[in-house]
């Protein structure tokens, strides 16, 4: 297959060229654009029966008028006293100002505007501060989307538009922005800065490393093409594929951050291995076609293992129940095997009608008369006595070195085995976003909790929520709930103010409860008639915010509470479906899946890579060793990843550990990309061991191979760490977990835990008869053993 593409390139380039224009031109022409097709809205990507699924869907049965997924939350504060009756007046301006865009444009989805002057719940939304020297109100938007959904982001964008263009408050007055449609709107936009900031700081490292590696613009930028022109098909294709009749394909937001950092790492890498080799191959003394169809048909079939062991990985996420999981896995993927595509066609053709001129302003590579052609290609590649003198000692002291590398990452993989993943959203954010400022004021006078409440659903076809016999079932639950420690307010049908019905302020509005409180806590409109008075709703107001951990316990006994409400005998028994919604529903709800995805996908990447492996070395031990190191090293890069961000942590809160992203995908994309380097040595050990024997062989292809991916590592690595200019914290996580891991297995692992394992291997096989290899213990040894 290698030599027939040789061939081709050397002989018709040209139908190459013609081919990616006219396959880069179609995609162009059908693909729809990248911000039509992309999905954010985690609700939709969970499976069928979760918690939230369901929440949602009863909330829409129930309460199709006013159903909400998120809110934002406008604060108006007064620091130094009461508010003011111009504050009040000021905030109702604002709250009509609110329902008027409500009015007047639907497709923002505000499902209700509730301000101070609401009947029952509208004194809640006063509150003073601790220290009883200020007072602050709250405007609460409902909105339709969940709070990272894209319609939501639109719609935060409208609220804060208006509120900045909006008449200037009383002097003293204070106003900010948050809720869980701020926390989602404030993420969103940080990663779409984060693309950008991502993108450049990817293409201007990998164009100064290449500069400096090559020193030849010409040849720096014949790699930079290739991936760019890679970069610009894939998302095109990616977003082609939601055309498919029957695939339902879903493009997610983040897709393209992952595609432009492992495509031009992993892609600029593929480009490297075949430029090193075609100038090893010119520097032995073959012409520009035979040098080049030399180096396609070596490089060849170790780059489509490569960059199989990195496709079969992410390929497996698509076996993951989380829908964001499910299809970014794929999509990069595919990335990937376009750009093996261009590093094996288009790469090859611009070298070869470049010719020498891609050397420029040096001299091409060339066998010089009566010069050693060995050495000569040695020369081609950077650091090559470096890492002959580093293979030297490797393999003269192999168990020492091995049993010293390994002691020093074990005390790290032990901390990377046993971090913790954090899912706050707030966390995510830097502290100057306007969402953490202004959640920040309300704790000041509220309950956190306020920034997004839990909102707890039930069908029960046997109840009617609105008779005596239904508010007393609720009421016993919701005096079961409010005793909860982190539980500040319970608001249902029986207590619409959050606090026990036998006081004042709740008989009061029992008085009053049928025109206003009856419709918001009972399916009084339900959207469909059989559902008439048997849904209903309880809003929890937890103390923590509603990302937090805390709040994640809290619901976990505020399930247990419902699940003994809900047996034989209980109040709720016989109760149809319990659902939830809200933040703290949904961040439950994705721990739980994604935890599950964790565990199922450490076993199908991991044996994916394993097979893919043997199919190309043959050597089951040597691959589960290979394995095992890559593991290795993920779990270290952990550990560091953990110990440094929790020293520079600087907040008001504790650290509560790395973001769920982190470990997921570092562990996906390093098992995958971190044999790429293994395969690549792998492969020249086997080629080498053919004419210097196991040994030697594995000292020459340290040698060959070690400048190159020295290189490769650095400009992998050095993508990777781009994702630290973003603005998201667990982008920054990610990048330098995977930046460090990949440093990991260039500088420890490929040249020192793999070679060590190979010499050792081999030598326990030549004392027990089974290697025709001689036991030497000096490079020189083998030289002088194997000359005529």
């Amino acid at each position: 297959m290698f030599h027939s593409l040789a061939r081709l390139v050397n002989t018709r380039g040209w139908i190459i060229i013609a081919g990616w224009v006219v396959v880069t031109a179609i995609l162009f022409l059908i693909a729809p654009k990248w911000e039509s097709v992309t999905k954010d809205d985690d609700v939709n990507f969970f499976p069928a029966g979760y918690p939230s699924v369901i929440g949602q869907s009863l909330l829409n049965r129930g309460f199709p008028k006013d159903a909400a997924s998120s809110q934002a939350v406008l604060i108006a504060e007064r620091s130094d006293g009461k508010l003011t009756r111009a504050d009040y007046n000021h905030v109702v301006a604002l709250s009509q100002a609110l329902t008027q865009l409500k009015r007047d444009d639907p497709s923002i989805g505000i499902k209700q505007v509730v301000d101070y002057r609401v009947p029952i719940l509208g004194p809640r939304l006063i509150g003073g501060s601790s220290d009883g020297k200020g007072e602050a109100t709250l405007v609460l938007v409902s909105l339709n989307g969940t709070y990272i959904a894209k319609q939501t982001r639109i719609a935060m964008d409208r609220l804060q538009v208006l509120v900045a263009g909006f008449e200037k408050p009383p002097v003293g007055l204070r106003l900010e922005m948050t809720g869980s449609a701020a926390v989602g709107h404030d993420m969103n936009r940080a990663a779409i800065a984060s693309v950008s900031q991502t993108t450049w700081a990817t293409i201007l490292l990998v164009v100064v490393i290449l500069l400096i590696v090559y020193k030849s613009p010409l040849l720096a930028l014949l790699p930079l093409l290739t991936i760019a022109l890679s970069v610009q098909v894939s998302l095109k294709a990616i977003a082609s594929l939601t055309l498919i009749p029957g695939l339902q394909f879903q493009v997610i937001n983040i897709t393209n951050i992952f595609v432009i950092v492992v495509l031009f790492g992993a892609g600029t890498d593929y480009c490297l291995f075949l430029i090193a080799r075609y100038r090893e191959e010119l520097a032995r003394g073959r012409s520009g076609p035979e040098a080049l169809r030399e180096a396609i048909e070596q490089v060849g079939g170790a780059l489509v293992a490569s960059a199989g062991t990195v496709i079969v990985g992410l390929g497996m996420l698509w076996f993951s129940s989380f829908a964001k999981i499910q299809y970014t896995g794929p999509a990069i993927a595919l990335s990937l095997a376009i750009g093996l595509l261009a590093a094996l066609t288009l790469a090859p053709v611009l070298l070869h009608w470049l010719r020498g001129a891609v050397f420029f302003p040096f001299v091409p590579p060339h066998h010089e008369k009566g010069g050693d052609p060995d050495e000569e290609s040695l020369a081609q590649i950077p650091l090559s006595v470096t890492w002959g003198k580093i293979a030297s000692v490797v393999i003269r002291k192999p168990g020492l070195i091995l049993s010293v590398s390994i002691a020093a990452l074990i005390p790290f993989a032990i901390l990377g085995a046993r971090t913790t993943s954090n899912y706050s959203q707030l966390t995510d954010l830097s502290p100057d976003q306007p969402s953490i400022i202004g959640s920040k004021l309300v704790r000041k006078y509220f309950a956190a909790g306020e920034l997004g409440p839990t909102t707890v659903l039930f069908e029960h076809p046997g109840i009617n929520f609105r008779s005596d016999k239904g508010r007393g079932a609720i009421e016993q639950l919701s005096k079961s709930l409010a005793a909860l420690d982190r539980v500040s307010e319970v608001r249902s049908i029986s207590r619409p103010l959050g606090v026990s019905p036998e006081s004042f302020q709740e008989r009061i509005a029992d008085m009053v409860r049928r025109p206003f409180v009856d419709p918001r806590y009972v399916s009084t409109d339900p959207a469909n008639p059989a559902d008439l008075d048997h849904i209903t709703r309880l809003d929890l107001i937890f103390k923590a915010d509603p990302f937090s951990a805390d709040s994640l316990r809290t619901l976990q006994e505020v399930r247990r509470v419902i699940e003994e409400a809900s047996r034989p005998g209980g109040p709720l028994d016989g109760l149809k479906a319990t659902g939830l919604s809200g933040s703290t529903a949904m961040v439950a709800d994705l721990k739980e899946v994604t935890t599950k995805d964790e565990q199922r996908m450490y076993w199908l990447v991991t044996l994916g890579v394993y097979v893919i492996l043997v199919l190309l070395l043959r050597r089951p031990w040597i691959c589960l060793y290979l394995i095992a190191t890559v593991v290795l090293g993920y779990l270290a890069s952990l550990g560091i990843t953990e110990l440094f961000f929790r020293a520079i942590h600087d907040g008001p809160d504790p650290w509560v550990g790395l973001d769920w992203k982190v470990s997921f995908f570092l562990f996906v994309i390093l098992v995958a990309v971190g044999e790429d380097y293994n395969i690549f040595l792998m492969a020249r050990v086997i080629e080498e061991e053919k004419k210097h024997g196991p040994i030697e062989g594995t000292r020459q292809a340290v040698m060959h191979t070690g400048g190159i991916i020295s290189s490769c590592g650095l400009i992998m690595a050095g993508t990777f760490g781009s994702m630290i200019t973003g603005s998201l914290t667990a982008l920054k996580e990610l990048g330098f977990a995977l930046g460090l891991g990949v440093l990991l297995d260039t500088f420890i692992v490929r040249p020192i835990l793999v070679p060590a394992f190979v010499v050792l291997i081999h030598r326990f096989k030549a004392r027990q008869g089974t290697d025709n290899e001689p036991i030497v213990h000096d490079p020189a040894e083998v030289t002088s053993s194997t000359t005529p």
